[in-house]
Order: structure tokens, then sequence, then C-alpha cells
């Protein structure tokens, strides 16, 4: 109970610290004041915006021409984000926005490709890595950049007028292509409209974003646009450079025509890195689907106060969101319980102790994996109508598959093992049943690995291929090194001895420190540490002593004088036997892994002996055994309930007094090793001395 409170609180804290976070870095989405209180001042913000519309849209249509649906298209978007940042009550101070962020993309690899025409490829090596290093920085902010977008009527009309002076200047010199105006024309047509192919797809992506899009949306537009960037070739360019006169036209337009290969390339990395991420980029889709946005507003309207830089319907909303998640786990596990109850009848355990054992198993795991999926939403709301950013995302994936992966492996050890135990009563081989097991382990963990990797940004394909043919030759070269490795890997899938067992390995017993990839530690009795290469211990026996849960074995010879009676010995072979039976620290047939807490246990039983698997060893004898030549030896044979040496060391002293009080007690005596000589007297001898 206070675990979960102290969970519940930390939760709650970490709400409230998010929404009161300071939100300059998102945007128009951040939690900033709206000013819901004046509705006649909203009205004429609202016509004003309607009017710029209609004037941008004008403005376009005479520069793009509005024949065709697309251009109409495309026109509406530039006409409303116009309107939107005009009205924009509050801009960013300092705001980064997309054409600046492209800028920058295309200034490094400009840089890059210098670099790498300089041909001194080990002298650029280290500025090449810091190139690519801030490129990935620019990527990473390029998601938050397309959803603030902001464009100003100034712009438009500047680009709408250059647009139609660069068609002026193609139609004034159509008939002499040789010209270097209608070149020049023609190589800024050509960056023109690869840049409007490429903003207007990004501004879509904008759209289809804040409206909740799906991925495979997202993926269609992404890999469209990318088509068209890809396919545009310079070739007609070239072609006008062979008909130019000087060399400084040629001079020219071959810096036009590398530029423009530099804002192909640069475009094409862009829309290679979103399609790449476009599942993250679909974050809000729970956002919209949900119509969150609204709930906001709704809030914001019935607060009756106002304070800067708090949005206190995303506050509300936050908080609700965690309080619904962190009290849905338990919910989720007793549905999971009863579905799996449901297709699985056959209990034998009381039912209120099975679901109290399996729904402990799965509430953890669960618990954690709702939390992270609530904070997780909780940041979509945070950031909106922004994306939450892309290494937030990628950590988020990452997280989901390791407790995905967590989370089923806790469901096949707890809910698993039972139904697998019920199918072996139907004749099913333990030994598969065990492989069976053993293999959904193995399957969980490996794709949880594959996914972790694909997500770090590891080509999942390429891997897989490079352990075909071509890894043949360094696994020759490095064999031992391998087999070492792999052996590691069995020892740990095994699972025949843990840190601090104490085992016996050949000639060697100690305690293992550590099982590294290549060798593992033990540390001996007398304080010395061996190495022992992993391949070495798969290939002999293990002895593991610290395997076992109750019974340590002490075995004893009783021996008595020769003297003592038949009834004697019966007694005091029952004394030592009820003794043993009545004992605090000897182990009873009552302990066994079937009577222990653990409610698996008893349906392993079905599939393997669960005593010797888990340790627990309870034998008992008390017997008269053989006739010494010294003396009469009453075998004792039982085990302690203790495995620890020095517990197990007072029990068996207490065993030791216990059983010489019993022999005294008896009228015996312990017998010692003597020798009896007897001189028989000759008469013969006698007579003749």
């Amino acid at each position: 109970m206070k675990k979960s409170i102290i969970s519940f609180l930390t939760i709650s804290l970490f709400s409230v610290a998010l929404a009161f976070a300071d939100l300059n870095t998102t945007g128009e989405g951040s939690f900033v004041e709206t000013n819901s209180s004046a509705p006649e001042a909203n009205l004429t913000l609202e016509n004003n915006k309607t009017e710029i519309k209609k004037e941008v849209a004008k403005i376009l249509s005479k520069s793009l021409g509005a024949e065709d649906g697309n251009k109409t298209e495309v026109i509406n978007m530039i006409a409303e984000k116009v309107a939107k940042t005009e009205t924009s009550q509050k801009k960013a101070p300092n705001g980064e926005t997309l054409i600046s962020v492209i800028k920058e993309i295309k200034k490094l690899n400009l840089q890059r490709s210098s670099l790498l025409n300089g041909g001194d490829a080990n002298a650029s090596k280290n500025e090449l890595d810091a190139i690519d290093r801030n490129k990935a920085k620019l990527f990473d902010r390029l998601p938050f950049a397309i959803t603030q977008q902001d464009m100003d009527i100034e712009s438009i009309m500047s680009y709408a007028q250059n647009k139609k002076n660069i068609q002026t200047t193609l139609k004034k010199y159509a008939k002499k292509q040789s010209s270097p105006e209608y070149v020049n024309a023609s190589a800024d047509l050509e960056k023109m409209e690869m840049a409007e192919i490429f903003y207007t797809s990004l501004m879509k992506i904008e759209d289809m974003f804040v409206n909740g899009a799906s991925r495979s949306a997202l993926e269609s537009e992404l890999s469209s646009t990318l088509l068209n960037i890809q396919t545009r070739d310079f070739s007609k360019l070239n072609d006008l450079k062979n008909n130019l006169s000087s060399q400084e036209q040629i001079d020219a337009l071959e810096s036009k025509i590398n530029d423009l290969k530099n804002d192909k390339q640069t475009y094409d990395e862009v829309l290679t890195y979103l399609s790449r991420n476009s599942d993250l980029l679909a974050s809000s889709v729970v956002f919209t689907s949900l119509n969150f946005k609204s709930v906001i507003d709704y809030i914001n309207d019935k607060i009756p106060f106002k304070l800067s830089h708090v949005n206190f319907g995303k506050l509300i909303l936050i908080t609700l969101i965690t309080l619904f998640f962190y009290s849905l786990r338990r919910l989720l596990a007793n549905i999971i319980y009863f579905v799996f109850k449901f297709f699985n009848k056959s209990f034998s355990l009381d039912s209120e102790t099975l679901k109290t054992q399996v729904v402990g198993i799965i509430k953890r795991p669960m618990g954690i994996l709702l939390i992270a999926y609530s904070v997780d939403i909780c940041l979509s709301i945070f950031y909106y109508p922004a994306p939450v950013p892309i290494k937030f995302a990628n950590l988020f994936s990452i997280i989901y598959v390791v407790l995905w992966a967590w989370l089923i492996i806790e469901i096949i050890d707890g809910y698993g093992i039972v139904v697998l135990g019920n199918i072996t009563k139907k004749g099913v081989r333990k030994d598969i049943i065990n492989l069976v097991v053993k293999i959904l382990y193995v399957i969980v963990i490996i794709i949880a690995a594959l996914l972790v990797l694909k997500r770090l940004g590891f080509d999942i394909s390429a891997l897989m291929a490079s352990l075909g043919i071509g890894g043949l030759a360094i696994a020759f070269a490095t064999k031992d090194i391998i087999a070492n490795f792999f052996s590691s890997v069995m020892l740990l899938f095994d699972n025949s001895f843990s840190q601090g067992d104490w085992v016996v390995l050949g000639d060697i017993e100690g305690n293992v420190v550590e099982t590294g990839f290549r060798k593992t530690t033990i540390r001996t009795f007398d304080n010395a540490l061996v190495f022992v290469p992993n391949s070495n211990i798969m290939a002999q026996n293990i002895k593991n002593w610290s395997r076992r849960k109750v019974g340590r074995n002490l075995k004893l010879t009783v021996g008595v004088e020769y003297g003592a009676s038949t009834a004697q010995l019966r007694k005091c072979v029952n004394d030592i036997k009820e003794m043993l039976k009545s004992h605090p620290g000897i182990a009873q047939s009552a302990d066994t892994a079937l009577n222990s807490k653990d409610f698996r246990m008893r349906y392993r039983q079905n599939m393997v002996s669960i005593d010797d698997l888990a340790g627990y060893k309870s034998t008992m004898f008390v017997a008269l055994d053989s006739f010494g030549d010294s003396s009469i030896n009453i075998l004792v044979y039982c085990f302690t309930k203790t495995v620890i040496w020095a517990n197990f060391i007072q029990t068996k002293e207490d065993v030791l007094f216990k059983i010489m009080e019993i022999v005294e007690q008896n009228g015996l005596s312990f017998a010692f090793p003597s020798q009896s000589v007897y001189i028989e007297n000759i008469p013969e001898i006698e007579a003749n001395a």
C-alpha cells in the first residue's frame, strides 16, 4: 500500500511538473492564454482572417493558376496558413522556422561535398563526422519545425511576383534559348518548382499531423513526393549550357546546377528521414481521435481565471489521464485472469488464492506499461499541436518493446505454466512441453532484441545477411572466441548456476563470481580466483550445491558394544527415529515443493519431478546396519531442513547430543576399536613341565 501511494504521488508530481514547464519552445500549441471571454474580439479576428484568406488566394491564383485541383488545394492551404500567421495573437520569439532548418542542412551538405571533393579523406574525417552529427541534430528538429510553419503575406506576394517575373522572362526570350536571360530564368524556375513540390508536401504533412492522419497516409504522401523529387533531372539545363558562348556564363550556370543538385539531395534526405519516422509523426492520432482539443478548450472556457503560460485545460487533462491509467492496471489484470479462467477451468487450487497470485504476477509489468503509456499520451497533450520530439518518441518505442516482452514472459511464466501443466495430463510428453516453454522465452527475447535494434537505427536485414556466408571466414578465424561466447549464452539459458552459487567444475570448487562472454570466474574456498573458459564448462559435469531448497545430508553410524540385547537395540533404534521425526531442524515428508506457496509448483509436477527440480529432500532411515569388528552399527540417514553450512553444523551437533542421551538412557555403551586376547591352558604341556 505504501509503495502504491509513493508511485501515485511520483506520477502526479511528474504530471504537474510537465504542465507547468516553460513552453516557449512549443509555439502556438503551448500553454498560451486564450481570450475566450471576449467573443466580440474573436468575431473581429475571424472576419480579418477570412479577408486575408481571400486576398492571398486571389494573389496565388494569378501566380500559380487555379485550374488544377491540386493547385487549388495548395492555394487554400497556403491562404489558411498566411491568415493564421497574420492573425496570431502570439508569435514565439526567436522561433526556428522550417526554412531556416532546411537552409542549415543545405549548408552542411555543401560543406560535406566540398570536403569529399578535396581528396584528403584522412584530414577531413573528423570534419565529416562533425557535419554528420550536426545534420542529425537538425533532422531531430524537423518534425517540430514542420508543424510550426509561419507565412506572412509580404513573403507570399514577393514569391508570387518573383515567379511571375521568371515566367515573363521565359516567354520574352522563348525564341532565344541560348541567351543568358533564358538560361538563368530556366534554372531559377527549376529551383522554384522543386521547392514548391517539397514545401507543399511538408504543408500537407503538417495538416495531416494536426488532423490525426494515419501512418499509411503519411507514408503515401511522403513516398509520392520523394519519387517526384528523385525523378527530376537537369538534362535540359545541361543542354542549354552547351548553347552558351562565354566561359563565365557556363560557370554561372554550372554553379546553379550544382546548387540544384544540392537542393535535390537535401530534399531527398529530409523526405527519407520523415518517411523512416512516419510512425512517430503519427503520434497525435490518439489526441485527435479522442477529440482532446475540444476537451481542453471546454475546460479553459469554464476556468474563471487565467494565468500566463498555464493552460489549465492541458493541466487538468494530464492529471485525469494519469489517474485513469494508474487505476486501470489492476482492473486489466483481473480481466486477463477471468479470460484465462474461462478458457482453463480445471484449477485445483483455491480460486481466491489462485486469483491473488496470478494477478500479482502480471500486475507489476502491466502497471509499468500503463504508466509509460499514460506519460506518452501526456507528452502528446503537452506538445500538441507540435509532435513529440523524435528522441522521446524513439525512447518510448524502445520502452514499449521491453515492457511488452516483460509482460508476455510473465504471462507465460504464470498462466502458461498452468495451461501446459494441464496439457501434459492428456499424454503429451513432458520433455516436449519443457522445450516449448523454453522456445517461447527465446522467441520473445529475440523478437524484442531485434525490434530494439531496429529502433536504434540498425539495419536488421543487413545484420541477418551478415550472419551468412560472409561470416564463415571470421568464424573459422575466431572459433575459440565464438565457442566461448555461445557457451556463455547457453550457460545463461540453461541456468546451470548463478552468481554466488557453490559449484564443483571438475577439480575446481568454489563460489561463482561472474559469468562473462568468454570465461566464468570462480572464487575457491582457499580464496584463489580461478578463470574457467565457458566452452570447458559446457564439456564437463557441473555440480551445483546451492540449488537446493530443503535438505542437507546427515549420515551417521552409531556403534554400540556387543553386550547389547536385542530389546535394547530395538528400543534405541525407535527412540532415535522418533527423536528425528520431532526434531525442528530435520526435514520431514511434509517438506516438499508441492506444499510451497508458489502455485505453479503444483502444475510443474505434471511435467518434471518437482522435488528433484527444486531441491527438496526429506528421506529418513534409522536401522540396524551391520555387525562390525568391534561394534554393532546403527545407520542414521536423514536431511536437515537448512542448507546453510553454519546452521547445518548446529543442527548436526544437536542431533549428536540427543543420540548420546538416547544411547545412555537405553543402558548401552558406545563401542570403540579393541582386541581381546584369550590364553588357553594345554594339559600335556603342563604335565611335561
